[in-house]
């Protein structure tokens, strides 16, 4: 495995714990803690863009398109057979939340946002398996 791409892998498997951690027990608990809110937002943020650059990368380093967006990066990487179909779609709904994030913070529901956390970092960690499988045995 590349160096860049393990290390992209490292980073974003440690972004899941600190988000996960930093998630209070009852969703409803963020609004009365903007540092938290912060805390999980941007984390998520960074996961989600770490999780899509790595992938981008690898639709490059495989050569299996020129995609001009993240979602084609993630559907090419499911026709190549690296990611499932539904991992694909889950991080394309992954990538839609990095952007409410970036761009529309204030109308951000954040309790939406915590109660959904825990399935969404799943849907990472599982995408990343699988593009961790990939590397490690090309076909």
């Amino acid at each position: 495995m590349g160096e860049l791409l393990l290390r992209k892998l490292i980073l974003c498997r440690e972004r899941i714990e600190k988000v996960r951690g930093a998630l209070p027990a009852h969703p409803e608990d963020i609004v009365a803690d903007e540092r938290a809110q912060a805390f999980v937002a941007f984390n998520l943020f960074l996961l989600i863009q770490d999780a899509l650059d790595l992938a981008a990368h690898l639709v490059a380093e495989r050569g299996l398109a020129v995609a001009g967006s993240q979602r084609e990066s993630l559907e090419a990487l499911a026709r190549a057979g690296i990611l499932g179909a539904e991992s694909a779609s889950s991080m394309s709904r992954m990538a839609s939340l990095r952007n409410r994030i970036a761009h529309s913070y204030g109308d951000l529901d954040v309790v939406r946002m915590v109660r959904e956390t825990p399935a969404g970092l799943e849907a990472v960690r599982l995408s990343l398996d699988q593009i961790a499988a990939a590397v490690d045995h090309p076909s």
